[in-house]
């Protein structure tokens, strides 16, 4: 049944999904591959979400289900469908908008270092003291799920999120997971993890999705997914595990909130998708038709999150309602309108999330003028895709060599690739990469995660960094 402390909150548009065959695909980009007036639309698209209140939506509904689509077989399916939610959304402002994603292995030693945390696209770090992201695309945005603040990112490591996982650790698990519950269960509590837990802030909860950056992340763990399913034709029509209430996961289970079957996401070409990945061959084609359940004829302006109890097996189920005819988007409330604070369904979490930082009173007005400012600039959206004053430079004009430490005054985390010589006469050394630390214990109980599984990850992928350094020393 709906949880009445988030009505009002989650609140937002759900486009429908097709139901026949694609007749037509888009291809899902690393994002730093993006032309300056692609990467531009984007900016611009999600720019207006945000002000439409979306992201919030996305935060709240997400957080309260997230026992239901972590930490069992749901995982992948759920968050794939998730994605195309987004890009849908996406869609309603700009038709010829694709979501991209975020390749975070390839700058997985230093991620300091990957352009998609600098001021040309998403930011960095939080400034010191109250985390708020002061630089990307998302410069002192605010949120109101679940609580009203600004978006905060906090490293892990105070200046540095760690290592990330390098794409050889992430095929050694494609090459040895023969079923998709395993490997489900090694990605999630492996590569996927460790992202989450190195940006930290708002990333680190299970509201993350209130960062654009989210999506990018989730993208590249869904590409990874698809990646996977064309090692083998099967892997487009099986799946196996178990769901959060331990019942058998099969092509038929039910998408927690969609009530779509999960059979409906095993193709990014199939009905209501219709995507690839730029360096992925396309599925098997598919010629049926999708099943028209009950949120596919959800209203385009009445969709609201979920929270079930985690002991009841059946799938909630949304109440049908008439079908509206299009109209123009409505305008939401800025962001920054005082919302009441959710009321916690004891049952809903395993273990608490971590409690949302408020800003000091007057930080808080501060940062409420810069919004107004801000806001009164985005009222109308321009014809053009172009930014609007203060957005990312064109990429073509950026010097990613000078990194803004966007108020941190922190200098980049030093690594060093190949050889150096440290001083005349002596022999060249190599640093060595360091492997993504273990994650916190506690942390990942919290996330719903599988700590014995989190250890065995942990040990494959400082196994796999071993390889590589004795590689490099060896001028392999």
């Amino acid at each position: 049944m709906p949880d009445d402390s988030v009505l009002g909150k989650a609140i937002f548009p759900m486009p429908r999904l097709a139901i026949s065959p694609c007749t037509s695909m888009v291809v899902r980009r690393d994002i730093t591959t993006l032309s300056p007036t692609d990467l531009q639309r984007f900016f611009r698209v999600v720019r207006e979400m945000h002000r439409r209140g979306w992201m919030d939506g996305f935060g709240s509904m997400h957080d309260h289900i997230a026992h239901q689509i972590h930490g069992n077989d749901q995982f992948f399916a759920w968050h794939r469908r998730f994605l195309r939610h987004f890009e849908g959304l996406m869609q309603v402002i700009d038709p010829d908008v694709v979501l991209p994603y975020w390749n975070w292995a390839t700058y997985w030693q230093n991620p300091y270092a990957d352009p998609v945390l600098s001021a040309a696209f998403f930011g960095g770090n939080g400034r010191a003291g109250d985390n708020c992201v002061l630089d990307g695309a998302e410069a002192r945005w605010g949120r109101n799920y679940p609580s009203r603040s600004c978006l905060t990112r906090k490293y892990r490591h105070g200046a540095s999120t760690g290592s990330f996982w390098p794409m050889r650790a992430i095929r050694d698990v494609m090459s040895s997971a023969k079923s998709y519950a395993q490997f489900r269960t090694r990605i999630e509590n492996g590569a996927h993890g460790i992202v989450h837990l190195g940006l930290g802030g708002d990333f680190e909860t299970m509201w993350a999705p209130v960062d654009v950056l989210f999506f990018l992340h989730h993208a590249m763990i869904d590409k990874i997914w698809a990646e996977w399913q064309t090692q083998d034709p099967q892997r487009y029509e099986q799946v196996d595990g178990y769901d959060y209430a331990r019942q058998a996961f099969t092509v038929d289970s039910i998408l927690p909130f969609y009530g779509e079957d999960v059979s409906s996401t095993l193709l990014t070409n199939g009905p209501g998708y219709c995507y690839t990945y730029d360096d992925l061959p396309a599925p098997p084609a598919s010629t049926k038709r999708r099943k028209a359940r009950l949120a596919v004829n959800a209203p385009a302006n009445g969709t609201v999150a979920i929270s079930s109890q985690p002991e009841q097996q059946p799938q909630p189920q949304l109440q049908p309602q008439p079908q509206l005819q299009p109209q123009p988007q409505p305008q939401l409330q800025p962001q920054l309108q005082p919302q009441p604070q959710p009321q916690p369904q004891p049952q809903a979490q395993v273990q608490a999330q971590p409690q949302p930082q408020q800003l000091p009173e007057e930080q808080q007005n501060d940062w409420q003028q810069e919004q107004e400012q801000e806001e009164e600039q985005d009222q109308d959206l321009p014809e053009e895709p172009e930014l609007r004053q203060g957005a990312p430079p064109d990429a073509n004009q950026l010097n990613l060599a000078a990194r803004p430490s966007a108020g941190r005054g922190v200098p980049p985390m030093q690594l060093v690739v190949g050889r150096h010589r440290v001083a005349d006469g002596v022999e060249p050394q190599i640093a060595d990469f360091s492997a993504p630390q273990p994650m916190d214990a506690d942390w990942l109980q919290q996330g719903h995660y599988d700590l014995d599984e989190a250890a065995r990850m942990q040990q494959l992928v400082d196994g796999v960094v071993a390889e590589i350094n004795a590689e490099r020393r060896q001028g392999l």
